[in-house]
């Protein structure tokens, strides 16, 4: 029997891939679930992710107390990581290829630790292909980047490899390093039994039926500023509502991001508030419509977004002048 593929998930749009990806695969590979993903543990304790992945485990990356540096600096820190109970004890021979989006986070360093070749997935569509490239740039230009215990951004002489939805296109690695993944071709050709899994695990308030409900709506796709630390809450409601107010067309949808804890039915009293904890993917195939706009603010999440006859995305500063000209 063929070794399970380790999938490492640290947001819902991970798990969305990885879920699709272990379907097609023949099912039964592993998973380790953040404990960011809202809700990981009684997903983990559902049975949904099933028969996908037979090991589904949570990392509970917040018990990590930092990285411990001198001498045998990887071999304590992997020691460090399982004593604390972060996750389980990593058997690199128990998997066939280790797969991760995040490999900055705490499960990529103890991936580095144990000195397991894993590779780097797009941590969004076409993530790979971004001009926006600052902290892999910052990373190499440093004066100590060739002495650094730790590399991210698949820099690590532990990625064995980066998947890139144009490996021909992108310019941040070697062409040799680089594989070729389509997440938005994979999306974009789901079956019937693909995207009833999909639902299973991801939808579970029901939506409008009518194809004319989305026809005149809008998607409004905010982000969590407050959470990034860049405005105070207050600040942060005055902009969705100038930006609602601005482009709103009949109905109006709201689908935030996952870790956006701003409470939307109170802010858009008759808004319809899509489940915080769905990838904005799955709305590309989970509708029976198309909504007339969806608009957000500073954020790729409508990269690869096709629910959406017309995608508006604007700038923080002219999110920004819309309040001030209100």
């Amino acid at each position: 029997m063929a070794k399970p593929d380790l999938y490492i998930c640290h947001t819902a749009y991970h798990l969305l891939i990885a879920l699709v990806r272990a379907l097609r695969s023949g099912g039964g590979q592993a998973v380790w679930l953040s404990e960011q993903i809202p809700g990981a543990e009684a997903l983990a304790a559902s049975g949904k992710l099933a028969p996908a992945f037979r090991d589904v485990q949570v990392l509970y990356e917040s018990r990590w107390q930092g990285t411990v540096t001198g001498l045998f600096g990887h071999a304590r820190n992997r020691r460090a990581y399982e004593k604390a109970g972060v996750g389980p004890a990593l058997d690199r021979q128990a998997y066939g290829d280790i797969r991760i989006s995040n490999d900055w986070s705490v499960a990529g360093r103890y991936l580095q630790d144990c000195n397991a070749g894993y590779i780097l997935c797009e941590d969004t569509v076409g993530g790979t292909l971004d001009t926006d490239q600052h902290l892999l740039t910052e990373q190499r230009s440093a004066p100590d980047f060739a002495r650094r215990p730790y590399l991210y951004w698949g820099d690590s002489p532990a990625c064995k490899a980066v998947e890139s939805e144009d490996p021909d296109q992108c310019t941040l690695f070697p062409r040799e390093k680089l594989r070729k993944f389509g997440a938005r071709e994979m999306l974009a050709n789901l079956t019937d039994a693909e995207k009833t899994a999909v639902r299973r695990v991801f939808v579970s308030r029901p939506l409008p039926e009518d194809p004319a409900t989305y026809a005149a709506a809008t998607l409004l796709l905010p982000r969590s500023f407050v959470q990034d630390g860049l405005m105070d809450q207050a600040e942060q409601d005055a902009i969705f509502r100038a930006v609602a107010e601005q482009y709103t067309t009949g109905p109006l949808f709201i689908k935030t991001h996952p870790r956006d804890d701003t409470d939307y039915e109170k802010l858009f009293p008759g808004a319809t508030v899509l489940e915080r904890t769905m990838p904005s993917e799955v709305l590309n195939f989970c509708l029976p419509g198309k909504f007339r706009r969806a608009v957000t603010v500073q954020s790729w999440v409508l990269r690869g977004f096709t629910a959406a006859q017309e995608n508006i995305f604007l700038s923080l500063d002219e999110a920004r002048a819309l309040v001030q000209n209100q």
